[in-house]
């Protein structure tokens, strides 16, 4: 069963090499295909924007090849970059 989610809300992200946790920035294809818009920062304290997808029980990166898209410079995104940078969720 997926938890129920709002934009704002703690995701950790399961990976083969790591973990992060990442802040749900859109959740409006959730109910269609289980993916979320996530917002993480990356080993060089980027915050970037990527795809995760609910897989058996987790949430797991969408595509694990490519980091995402830079969300520092995205006025949409000021809040939850700075939540995400400030580690506080």
């Amino acid at each position: 069963m997926r938890p129920k989610l709002r934009t704002g809300y703690p995701v950790t992200i399961h990976g083969q090499a790591f973990t992060k946790v990442g802040i749900v920035c859109d959740v409006s294809a959730y109910d269609v295909d289980g993916t979320l818009q996530v917002v993480y920062v990356d080993p060089a304290f980027k915050a970037r924007r990527t795809t995760v997808v609910w897989r058996d029980g987790r949430f797991e990166w969408a595509d694990p090849s490519t980091p995402g898209d830079n969300a520092e410079d995205d006025p949409a995104l000021e809040t939850y970059v700075t939540t995400v940078k400030n580690g506080r969720y």
